[in-house]
């Protein structure tokens, strides 16, 4: 499966639309299971410092995580 980046007008490759979407979703709402498929994206981004697993809520998007999804909107 070929992931696609989120390009922008300066050329900045933030992220891909796949680790975005997981990214927005956990920031809705926390989870405290993962699907094996989508478990190396979780990975990913914990290493990058946007999802954080607490023990009460699951995972769940970090302060940089949300910064990234708002820089990442729409507009």
């Amino acid at each position: 499966m070929a992931l696609r980046c989120c390009a922008f007008s300066d050329g900045d490759i933030r992220m891909t639309y796949e680790k975005l979407a997981l990214l927005r979703s956990l920031a809705a709402r926390p989870s405290r299971s993962i699907a094996p498929s989508v478990q190396h994206l979780v990975d990913a981004l914990s290493k990058e410092g946007y999802l954080t697993e607490d023990k009460a809520s699951g995972w769940s998007a970090t302060a940089e995580g949300c910064t990234e999804i708002e820089r990442n909107r729409v507009r």
